[in-house]
């Protein structure tokens, strides 16, 4: 990318303060990492905050964690969205108390932000074709050392694997692939549920409620919604899975938090090794 271009010129059609930001973001990204994040943050906010005025009633807390998830509780936001925004939230938050961001951690949410983005302009415009580009990295303003080259190679180790950890947390809650479309898999499981009623009613059985167990197999644990047909048992099964959630999430939270003291373990020994050489 040539000096002055900018991979989210696109967005200046849909929403300038969030053009503003991700543009700014993109300026530190090599030379200020934890600015880079700072405006990835807030581009984040700033999304989340249009998204709660413009598709749900009532009062909504102005932090951003509730406000995501508030969002993905009422459908608005999908998983993949809100993995992403919810990635930078927590790196935005580790820079604002002192966390040093290492370049390649910038560099991805950056890429990150450059395709959520997209998808936040489709919901603020419905009907509009958003066709991006290739995302194209910024260059750093000077050549990168190979001491320097290794620690991001070792950075980018460390991401790689808390992201597979939240993916397959993602996934191990599922009945079904990212991919798949929930009415579609819903429809055919109550279809297959509904012949083993027949079945079982041939044979004088009990019969089951068809309906019922294809909503909880088709959706995520975290999005099971009271329904009246259900009654008590409804919102106990919420309740007993909003805790396993919450379990779940507890794990995955305190494996962040020791990824991210051997990711400023790793930016120290850095400034370290530069402070023997000088």
């Amino acid at each position: 990318m040539s000096k002055g271009e900018t991979n989210f010129q696109f967005l200046d059609r849909f929403d300038k303060r969030v053009a503003r930001l991700a543009k700014q973001a993109e300026k530190y990204v090599h030379t200020d990492p934890d600015s880079c994040m700072f405006k990835l943050r807030l581009m984040v906010e700033t999304m989340a905050k249009t998204l709660t005025s413009l598709q749900m009633r009532g009062d909504i807390s102005k932090d951003l964690g509730a406000m995501l998830g508030a969002l993905e509780r009422s459908g608005t936001l999908p998983r993949r969205q809100a993995d992403t925004m919810h990635a930078i939230r927590r790196d935005g938050n580790a820079a604002v108390h002192g966390s040093p961001t290492p370049v390649p951690t910038a560099m991805r949410r950056l890429r990150e932000a450059y395709k959520v983005s997209g998808w936040f302009c489709k919901m603020l415009k419905r009907g509009s074709k958003i066709n991006l580009d290739a995302f194209d990295p910024p260059k750093p303003p000077t050549p990168v050392d190979q001491q320097t080259k290794n620690l991001h190679g070792k950075i980018d180790e460390l991401e790689e694997s808390i992201e597979q950890r939240r993916v397959a947390t993602r996934e191990s809650l599922l009945m079904f692939g990212p991919q798949e479309d929930v009415e579609e898999v819903t429809r055919r499981i109550t279809e297959e549920l509904k012949a083993l009623d027949n079945v079982a009613a041939a044979a004088g059985e009990p019969v089951i409620d068809a309906d019922f167990v294809a909503l909880v197999m088709a959706m995520d644990l975290e999005q099971i919604e009271e329904d009246p047909r259900h009654g008590g048992d409804s919102r106990q099964a919420r309740r007993e899975a909003e805790e396993q959630l919450d379990g779940i999430k507890k794990h995955l939270a305190d494996r962040e938090a020791v990824f991210l003291e051997e990711r400023t373990f790793l930016m120290e020994q850095r400034v370290h090794h530069q402070k023997e050489n000088q």
